[in-house]
This record gives C-alpha cells, sequence and structure tokens, in this order.
C-alpha cells in the first residue's frame, strides 16, 4: 500500500499585533482610583514577535485634578515592553513599563499631597502564570521602580493572582464566564523631593485586592469588579493626594481584545 504524504502544517506568522479598547465605570491602579471615580476610556497596541518580543502602548483618561494640588495631566500613555513567551503550561513575561501623563498642569506647586511632583516614572516587573489545568490558572506579579509617582521613593509591588474558568453549560462555545482575583502588597520609600517639607518622607505601605466575575463572548468581557485595601483617608492622601481615592469600590467594564492574525 503507497504510504500517504502528511500535510506539514504551515509555520505561524512571526508578527502579530494585539489591539484592545475599554470602557469602564472606573480606572483602579492597585486600589487607588486614577479618574476621581468617574468613568474611563482605554485602548492599547502590541506588537509581538516571533512568540517572544513585544512593546506596546496603553493609554487612559486619568484625573488628578488641579484644584486638589495635583498635576492634572491630559491623559495617561503607558510605554512598555518585554520578553514573553509559553513553555507548555508556564508562562514567563519579564518587561519594562513608563508611566507617562502628557499636559501636566501643575508640576511643582505642592499643593495636597505628594504627587504634586512631575509624576512620570518607570517600573520593571517579571510576571509568570501557571496554568494547573483548563479551569485553574495561578499567577504573579513583581513591579520594581526607582522613584514612585516622581516622589523619589523606590517601590515594590509584589501580587499574587488566580483565575477559575466556569462551566459553560450552553451550546454556544463561544461563549464563557470565569472568577478572577488578585491580593497584593505594595512597598513604598522615603520621597527625595526638592521640597523642605516633603523631602525624606516615608510614604505608607499598603494591601490591596481584588476579586471579579467575567462574561466573555469571542473578543468581547464583560467585568464585574470589587477593589479595596487597608489605606486610611489619611494615608491615602499622603499618597494620592486626594483622602477619598482609596477604598472599596464596584466597577462594571466592557472590553474587546484581538489580533490582526485572529481575524483572518
Amino acid at each position: 500500500m503507497p504510504v500517504k504524504a502528511v500535510a506539514v502544517a504551515p509555520e505561524p506568522p512571526p508578527f502579530d499585533v494585539a489591539f484592545g479598547v475599554k470602557l469602564g465605570s472606573d480606572y483602579i491602579f492597585r486600589g487607588i482610583t486614577q479618574t476621581d471615580g468617574n468613568p474611563t476610556v482605554q485602548g492599547y497596541a502590541e506588537v509581538r514577535a516571533w512568540d517572544w518580543l513585544y512593546a506596546g502602548l496603553f493609554m487612559s483618561n486619568v484625573d488628578f485634578p488641579a484644584s486638589a494640588g495635583l498635576t492634572d495631566p491630559a491623559a495617561e500613555m503607558d510605554f512598555y515592553a518585554g520578553i514573553r513567551h509559553t513553555w507548555g503550561a508556564f508562562t514567563g513575561d519579564v518587561g519594562f513599563v513608563y508611566y507617562y501623563y502628557p499636559g501636566q498642569a501643575n508640576v511643582y506647586t505642592y499643593g495636597a499631597g505628594l504627587p504634586a511632583n512631575d509624576i512620570n516614572y518607570w517600573e520593571v516587573y517579571f510576571k509568570p502564570t501557571y496554568a494547573i489545568n483548563d479551569i485553574v490558572t495561578v499567577g504573579g506579579n513583581l513591579y520594581y521602580g526607582n522613584s514612585y509617582a516622581g516622589t523619589g521613593a523606590s517601590e515594590v509591588y509584589l501580587s499574587g493572582t488566580l483565575k477559575i474558568n466556569l462551566p459553560n453549560y450552553t451550546s454556544y462555545k463561544d461563549w464563557g464566564w470565569y472568577i478572577s482575583g488578585e491580593v497584593g502588597y505594595q512597598w513604598l520609600g522615603t520621597t527625595d523631593l526638592n521640597n523642605i517639607f516633603l523631602s525624606n518622607y516615608t510614604l505608607p505601605d499598603y494591601a490591596t485586592w481584588n476579586v471579579g466575575l467575567a462574561f466573555t463572548y469571542k473578543a468581547m468581557t464583560i467585568d464585574l469588579r470589587y477593589y479595596d485595601s487597608d489605606l486610611s483617608s489619611s494615608q491615602c492622601f499622603t499618597i494620592a493626594g486626594l483622602s477619598n481615592a482609596c477604598g472599596d469600590r464596584y466597577v462594571a467594564s466592557l472590553s474587546f481584545d484581538t489580533s490582526l492574525l485572529a481575524l483572518k
């Protein structure tokens, strides 16, 4: 009997571009609102190469009001790049991110709160994940920066994540849902600012956490999430310049995420 030739699967393209948008009722970053409790519109684009390298830009509206002595930037722009690869169930991700806030109008006025200086800063990070099975995925986040929000205070953020895919009881395979959460801790150092009242000031460390339920349909995700931290109102004022920027919050968001290759 003649042996049939086995079709060889084509090599995946070496480049792809992922992109997405999100509409949310608030923008929470490590337990602190970045929009003064107002809605957010966000978007990103990320170039991926050879299943190893990536670089991207994330953008969001923010609200750090000048009336509170903050810098009132026009937006947040996060430029990031790194190395990401998957070996079986394990994915490693090492990279660098620069948080840039264009249009800061109140720099060096030192009104309420410490972040009234130039708040641009950078971090390096390591974000591993491990898929225990098709249902449970665990992960971690480790970030380091030498000047938190431009204050000169060194900072470390460490967190653990958990995602549990829930069973699909419908006949529609494009639907899905899951629960996920994160527990983290932010260590902050001592400020180094050109102001006699705000230099050599130790910022408070704090714990933060979130848990949520998400529903997916193809590239769309609806996320309902609860955020909180152990920051008091006075500690929140010290870090964020607003005493009401922390505390428990409920956030709803709608996002779309895909890539050029996924559209083909």
